[in-house]
């Protein structure tokens, strides 16, 4: 037999404090997980650059995403800010567009210095 004695007053068993059917509470300084940080500005603001520096202004806004993506995921590594997916985002998207400028730079030189 077991040497656990039946009796229903027994405090020196693992009871959950509310009795019964209850499940435990988790030790204090526990709760919820935090949620993630909403994305910056910057984070955002490079992201949106990038795209539309692929689309509609190849040299200008490429730059300014770049920078800006720079700026927003060093920001989000020191944890003051989230959005580091788009800051990555921002700074390949800029990385992009500036190759495509300058490749588009060099072939229009390359024509125009052939046609003379």
């Amino acid at each position: 037999m077991s040497n656990q004695s039946t009796d229903t007053n027994n405090t020196t068993g693992p009871q959950a404090p509310n009795g019964p059917g209850y499940a435990a509470q988790p030790p204090a300084g526990y709760g919820y997980p935090m949620a993630a940080p909403l994305p910056s500005g910057k984070a955002t603001a490079s992201m949106v650059l990038g795209i539309l520096g692929l689309i509609l202004i190849p040299i200008i806004l490429p730059i300014i995403a770049l920078c800006l993506g720079i700026s927003a995921k060093r920001m989000a590594d020191r944890g003051e800010g989230g959005g580091r997916g788009q800051a990555v985002a921002g700074i390949v998207m800029g990385i992009i567009g500036i190759v495509f400028a300058a490749i588009g730079a060099t072939v229009a030189t390359i024509q125009a210095v052939g046609a003379f």
